[in-house]
């Protein structure tokens, strides 16, 4: 379609020219919405009918002689009567559905229909699929939901292949798993990589290695990243062959995955080198612990993902750069091992040497999700070196100790600067814990008689973005807003949306 109306559109229009190759109903059909007497808007109309029939998988070439084989049927899809059809409706239809919360809203309704076994009815398909074609992240929980049919549909629109990979994938006969490897898409390929990982690493650590070749740079990270839920002395050997990928993040996130064996060559030579750089001295029968930066490049950092030249954007200085990297590929727990100090002292340690910066933005990249008390003692230091980290620290916390550095109204988010880490360090899928819900549900409701709502658009944002955290019991029976009788357009619609999100997730969660 771009060919048609690409130039023209680029160059003026005088008098539109219907597109030929479509079949003969088609074109008719065209010509007649077509004609008028400005060419522009002849155009425009033309344009308009061309998407609309792209968006119905509907192909423009020349016609087949053999028309498709009709969809396939499914016994898992919704009944058109079922009291979630009009949820779901709501859900993918709705005009507005490029802000966050929509795809917070169609993600949870993905994981209600596989949680119940059932399908997406036929009539949401379409705009199931462009969701996705729209949100990659929707993606793992859509795919499980679009049935026989949903595939189906997918492989006569060529944006929305991701879907129809799935179903090439499912009716080879080379078996359902070495199937889904060899043609399934990307998100089909790593969900399969990650099952076989959990029931046998070797395997999986095998099938990676072979196929590393194959795999462009990005799905190399997320899939080397795979391999860090069940890390294993079996897994050395790849990673030191990733340790020479051409992949500037693949060799670091290699690096840091070996330092955590801690038998392996490369973690020994970690440490061989930091040693000497964390130091202690004792004067006045009181125990210094001293830190100090490498003074030249050692050739041999090379081979374990260090480089020597810093990079021109770098905020860091040499020496800090050197040190950061070291840093960042070292176990939080070596540092207490050596000093003897915890986590909350070694993060106040760090303030008094000479090399902070270089010291939190490496401890922040290196900690993980076992690492709770380095995060907490983290999260307390107010540098900008962890701040603007923050929700990436948070995220790694269980939720209850997440709800623990925020406040529950919404006046005190906005103040405390905190709303980002609330809404960035919650996974799709994710809800808020009950009772801080119902807490900050009553302050969402009651923003919307406030002056601060109706004149702040990112707010108003945000407070759509919370209610589709919210935990689904604390909207039962809740509050409704009240509607201003002199709001604002603005504030009508986030007034609409608002309701149809609660209107959803409450269906969606009905007692059966």
């Amino acid at each position: 379609m771009i060919d048609f109306w690409l130039k023209p559109a680029l160059l003026g229009v005088q008098q539109p020219v219907t597109p030929t190759g479509a079949g003969a109903d088609l074109e008719n059909f065209l010509a007649g919405v077509m004609a008028n007497e400005d060419g522009a808007l002849g155009f425009s109309r033309g344009v308009g009918v061309l998407a609309a029939c792209s968006l119905a998988a509907v192909s423009l070439g020349a016609p087949q002689s053999a028309h498709p084989a009709p969809a396939p049927a499914d016994s898992r899809m919704l009944h058109r009567e079922h009291p979630w059809t009009r949820a779901l409706q709501d859900a993918f239809t709705a005009a507005a559905m490029t802000q966050g919360f929509e795809t917070r809203l169609q993600y949870e309704a993905c994981v209600r229909l596989a949680a119940a076994d059932v399908c997406l009815p036929a009539r949401l398909l379409p705009a199931a699929l462009e969701a996705g074609r729209r949100s990659v992240a929707l993606r793992t929980a859509l795919l499980p939901v679009l049935g026989a049919r949903g595939r189906w549909l997918a492989q006569y629109n060529p944006s929305w292949k991701y879907a129809a990979a799935s179903a090439d994938a499912a009716s080879t006969d080379a078996g359902p798993d070495a199937a889904v490897w060899q043609n399934g898409s990307h998100i089909d390929r790593l969900a399969y990589f990650r099952a076989l990982r959990a029931r046998d690493a070797a395997a999986a650590a095998e099938l990676l290695r072979a196929g590393l070749g194959e795999l462009p740079a990005k799905e190399r990270i997320e899939f080397v990243g795979a391999l860090e839920t069940q890390l294993a002395a079996g897994d050395q050997s790849l990673l030191e062959l990733l340790l020479k990928d051409r992949s500037r993040e693949l060799r670091a996130m290699a690096a840091r995955m070996l330092a955590c064996l801690a038998r392996s060559a490369h973690a020994q030579q970690l440490t061989a080198w930091l040693t000497p750089r964390v130091t202690s001295e004792r004067k006045l029968f009181v125990t210094r612990w001293l830190c100090e930066a490498p003074e030249q490049a050692d050739p041999a950092w090379a081979a374990a993902a260090i480089e020597v030249k810093r990079p021109a954007s770098e905020s860091l200085g040499e020496r800090a750069w050197w040190l950061y990297q070291l840093v960042r590929q070292v176990p939080l727990s070596w540092w207490c091992q050596h000093t003897g100090m915890s986590a909350s002292e070694l993060v106040a340690w760090s303030s008094k040497t000479d090399w902070t910066a270089a010291l939190l933005r490496a401890w922040v990249e290196r900690a993980g999700r076992e690492d709770i008390e380095w995060i907490a003692a983290l999260l307390a230091h107010k540098s900008r070196e962890v701040q603007w980290r923050s929700a990436e620290l948070l995220a790694l916390l269980p939720l209850h100790l997440r709800e623990r550095y925020w406040p529950d109204q919404l006046p005190a988010l906005v103040d405390a600067g905190v709303i980002a880490d609330v809404i960035g360090s919650c996974a799709l899928g994710e809800t808020l814990s009950l009772n801080y819900s119902r807490a900050l549900y009553t302050s969402l409701v009651e923003a919307f008689s406030q002056d601060r709502l109706r004149h702040d658009y990112g707010q108003r944002a945000t407070v759509l973005e919370l209610a589709a955290l919210l935990h689904p019991e604390s909207l039962r029976g809740a509050t409704p807003v009240v509607r201003a009788l002199d709001e604002t357009p603005a504030m009508s619609e986030c007034a609409l949306a608002f309701d149809r999100i609660v209107r959803v997730r409450l269906a969606l969660h009905a007692p059966s």
